[in-house]
């Protein structure tokens, strides 16, 4: 071990590297990187059949300390270039299409894994290559237990000022208090640190390197070039680009979703490229994106760049300083650290999203969980990637969905203005302002995307920069915002990045009619939902989520009617629609003649209701601009969106729209349908299966 202490510092210049390209890169500006254990496992087979090797031929600790470093430094290097490519040639998107339930129960075991290594640096002993048995069982011997109590409670107690407190430097104050108690108890009790250090509550006194000695470390004339380019180098360099490119993109993905804002998964992997091809230039190792600490940072509500820079002198300053930090610092509040975002990610993949998953997705969920931590990150994932696909089989089986357009109007008597004004804007042939939408067959994560991009072409919209801003995947926590989650990656990169602007000329026609707008965009969009048996929690993100916040952009009002309770339940619980809350206040506002807002879907019973409701916010809207006719007040708004009965149309104002019956003395003969007057209607009965009329009978 005598160069431990300038291989710890080499470490350290390596993730300083990656700090700086990826505060000076990446998109997100609190993003923290340095070197990550996903690379290091290969780094360290290599390491290790270096070492054994030169051993084996008498070889001495100069030429096993040259080879190593530059094999790792050129492997590292070369991982950056190849990740640089994949991202250049969008080759990350394939993690968009991981179901929800399965990235879940990656992070699951993300904050699963944080708490066993934050309890691990509290006693001061490794817990995560152990399984839960033995974790345990180091937990029984009192004195770790109480060196991981601590811990544990000030963990606790992070999260739940995180989440219940109001004010930003709720958190940040936590964290300086933390620490803060443990020096004060040393100095109320007279103990030294020499006396903390005893008890294992900080590190042990370890000896330090000066700058000059890293530089040392590497002599190119005793290099083993033999064993650099060797087979088995080569083979674990290929694992490791695997491995690497693919838990950088789930932990970009994972980021992203817990955040609830999109993220382009394939510039964000040519950062992490980058950042590995400095690092292996400059003779570090490979690094990502950690995921724990870029949380961490991001629930302490302070998000500006100069968090990097700052972690980069913090990186500098221990390269080049002689003091070791774990040496003053308590231990237990380093490990509260990990063990604050480990509890959270726990509390709110396994049970928060408890309210937000159907049984089967859920079990989906914990099954990924689990067989992580049996078989392993990559190993896990494929499982659980192979329960949702039988979950879906079992639940849904094949059918693809698919989208119609149909011609439809409500049953509602109109005036005879109001009627020719739905005729010739509403439901024109060309630029109708109103179009229904059948959708049949269920909507899972396989079809979202293709749906999503279907009913797109339909309504003639597309992902402005905008868009893509406000698109976001999916966390418990961050419900109120669109996305993401599971797919839109893949969507946004495939749609058209220009939107065809449409120029509206409004103007008379004889009679007073609104002349039909040119080249626009429908302004109501109905779907009907009755075909769809199920749609699935990623699907209600990737999808109505985001179509949602399209049609928003687009000033599209969007509706949707026939959803069975198990659709109508998702599409609420995620935020695609309107809660059942604010339900009937939209409504009521629609009923109104009020402003609607928009970005999330309008849920109807039936199809009759929807156009109904679409066709009266039309009449009103166009009758406004013109500023001819005023909202009629026998325009009554249908039952299912007014509470009460049921209002009943008198047969003299329905006589009057069709007819066009508007003078006072018309009017005044045909109420005597309403009163049994002088009009003498004749009555007939029918029976089922008469004749009425047929074509080209006289009306």
């Amino acid at each position: 071990q005598p160069h431990i202490a300038s291989l710890s510092k080499l470490c350290i210049w390596s993730s300083a590297v990656h700090q700086l390209v990826f505060t000076v890169v990446s998109s997100i500006s609190f993003a923290k990187a340095e070197v990550q254990d996903a690379g290091l496992l290969f780094l360290s087979v290599m390491s290790n059949f270096i070492a054994e090797t030169i051993l084996s031929e008498g070889g001495e600790i100069e030429d096993i300390l040259s080879t190593t470093i530059v094999t790792l430094s050129l492997a590292t290097a070369s991982l950056g270039m190849v990740l640089m490519f994949l991202g250049k040639f969008n080759c990350a998107n394939a993690v968009s299409y991981l179901p929800l339930p399965v990235v879940g129960g990656y992070l699951a075991f993300i904050g699963y894994f944080c708490v066993v290594a934050g309890i691990g640096l509290c006693v001061s002993q490794s817990m995560i290559d152990g399984n839960f048995i033995s974790d345990i069982k180091i937990l029984t011997e009192m004195h770790c237990f109480m060196l991981a109590l601590p811990g544990f409670l000030s963990g606790l107690l992070m999260m739940i000022v995180a989440r219940k407190a109001t004010h930003d430097a709720a958190l940040p104050i936590t964290m300086v208090v933390v620490p803060g108690l443990f020096y004060l108890f040393l100095y109320m009790t007279g103990q030294s640190l020499d006396d903390a250090r005893e008890g294992q509550w900080v590190g042990e006194v370890q000896p330090t390197a000066s700058v000059t000695s890293l530089i040392d470390l590497i002599a190119f004339d005793r290099v083993h070039w033999d064993l650099v380019f060797s087979s088995r180098c080569i083979s674990t360099w290929l694992g490791m680009v695997f491995v690497v490119s693919f838990s950088s993109c789930l932990d970009i993905a994972a980021i992203s979703m817990d955040m609830g804002e999109p993220l382009e998964v394939n510039k964000e992997l040519i950062t992490v490229g980058f950042s590995n091809l400095l690092s292996g230039l400059s003779c570090g190792f490979s690094g990502s994106y950690i995921f724990s600490t870029t949380i961490l940072t991001y629930r302490t509500g302070y998000h500006s760049r100069w968090l990097g820079f700052m972690g980069v002198i913090m990186f500098l300053s221990v390269v080049i300083s002689d003091i070791n930090l774990l040496e003053i610092v308590p231990l237990y509040f380093l490990g509260s650290t990990l063990i604050f975002i480990g509890i959270d990610l726990l509390y709110e993949w396994l049970f928060e999203v408890w309210h937000k998953l159907i049984p089967s997705e859920y079990l989906v969920l914990m099954t990924t969980f689990v067989a992580i931590q049996i078989v392993g990150i990559n190993g896990g994932i494929v499982v659980g990637i192979i329960i949702a696909v039988v979950e879906y089989v079992v639940n849904t089986a094949t059918r693809v969905s698919s989208v119609r357009r149909r011609v439809r109007k409500s049953r509602h008597v109109w005036k005879p203005k109001h009627k020719r004004l739905l005729q010739q804007d509403g439901y024109d042939s060309r630029h109708p302002k109103i179009i229904s939408l059948e959708i049949s067959d269920t909507v899972f994560f396989g079809t979202s995307l293709l749906l999503l991009s279907k009913i797109s072409e339909e309504i003639g919209i597309s992902a402005t920069d905008n868009d893509i801003e406000e698109m976001v995947y999916a966390s418990p926590r961050h419900f109120s915002i669109s996305p993401a989650m599971s797919g839109s990656t893949e969507y946004i990169s495939s749609l058209k990045k220009k939107r065809q602007m449409s120029q509206f000329d409004h103007g008379l026609q004889s009679g007073g009619n609104l002349a039909r707008e040119k080249h626009g965009r429908p302004k109501y969009v109905v779907l009907d939902l009755a075909q769809v048996p199920n749609v699935d929690a990623t699907a209600a993100r990737s999808c109505f989520l985001q179509l949602g916040r399209m049609c928003k952009t687009n000033g599209i009002i969007l509706c949707a009617s026939g959803a069975n309770h198990r659709v109508d339940w998702v599409l609420r619980s995620h935020d695609a629609a309107y809660s059942n809350e604010e339900d009937p206040r939209v409504k009521r506002e629609g009923a109104s003649s009020g402003e609607i807002p928009t970005g999330k879907l309008i849920l109807f019973d039936s199809m009759n209701d929807a156009l109904h409701f679409c066709e009266r916010k039309l009449i009103f809207e166009t009758e406004q601009k013109l500023t001819i006719y005023k909202v009629p007040s026998d325009l009554i708004p249908h039952s299912s969106m007014e509470s009460g009965h049921q209002m009943k149309t008198q047969l003299s104002t329905i006589f009057s729209r069709m007819l066009g019956m508007e003078t006072e003395s018309e009017k005044l003969m045909l109420t005597a349908f309403d009163k049994g007057g002088s009009a003498s209607p004749e009555e007939i009965q029918l029976y089922y299966g008469d004749e009425i009329y047929t074509i080209d009978d006289a009306a």
